[in-house]
């Protein structure tokens, strides 16, 4: 399973189709101009794709959730919610992104709820984790960081909700940084969360000691202060790709 963010419709749904023959192909539609595009390998069960208009925080202009259930043969069911949250330090962007951060995990608690039991869920993408700057667009005046921001997704990952339930998910572990500009440095936007239960393969990340469970790669393969590295978050993508390795007992 593999998404790809910032796309549009027109251009590339029919490469994927030609290019992809074994997958299922999905894309998001709106006003916003960028999509996500989900693909899934055809040889899962049960494939089923829905927008999550919800996480549009009432603007038709935000992107909707791309939310993908599927079940492996002869396994569970497994459900990935890809996000591409509001960007931006102000506060309305700030707000937005919490609300859409409850949503998902409220979403989690009625998977969990509706199944009776804890179910094999992942939050993935691009969730914008670039805090609050009040009340002038300076540094100094940051009132939130991004770590602080990441905090509340984990605050939110293990809060009761509805009918006490926890969504009992956890951020997975990965080198700090996946987002690259030559004018504002490295930083962490993008993040995968999953069930508390679910396990998965230890990742090489380039130039790193330790495994982590995400594997970034992309401007992070070329050295600090390298014009390959500035080359390659203009011409190809600023954001790193993340890949994980899911076990299935």
């Amino acid at each position: 399973v593999f998404a790809l963010y910032e796309v549009e419709a027109a251009p590339i749904y029919q490469f994927m189709l030609d290019n992809f023959p074994t997958h299922s192909i999905f894309i998001t539609e709106g006003q916003q101009g960028q999509e996500i595009l989900v693909a899934c390998r055809n040889t899962y069960q049960g494939i089923k794709f829905q927008q999550k208009k919800g996480f549009r925080s009432g603007n038709p202009r935000l992107r909707p959730g791309a939310f993908l259930t599927f079940r492996l043969p002869q396994k569970g069911f497994y459900s990935f919610l890809f996000l591409h949250t509001d960007s931006g330090t102000g506060a309305v962007d700030f707000g937005n992104r919490n609300e859409m951060f409850e949503h998902a995990f409220n979403l989690k608690r009625v998977l969990d709820d509706t199944a009776g039991e804890e179910t094999n869920f992942m939050i993935l993408g691009d969730l914008n984790t670039a805090g609050l700057k009040y009340p002038r667009q300076w540094v100094a005046h940051q009132v939130a960081r991004t770590g602080e921001e990441v905090a509340f997704i984990d605050y939110e990952s293990q809060r009761k909700g509805r009918r006490d339930r926890v969504p009992n998910m956890r951020r997975l572990t990965k080198p700090e940084g996946t987002h690259f500009s030559e004018r504002y440095g490295i930083s962490d936007l993008n993040h995968i969360v999953a069930s508390a239960q679910l396990e998965f393969e230890p990742q090489q990340n380039t130039g790193d000691l330790f495994k982590y469970e995400v594997l970034l790669q992309g401007w992070r393969d070329f050295p600090e202060d390298s014009e390959e590295r500035v080359r390659y978050a203009s011409d190809i993508s600023a954001h790193c790709l993340l890949f994980c390795e899911l076990k299935v007992p």
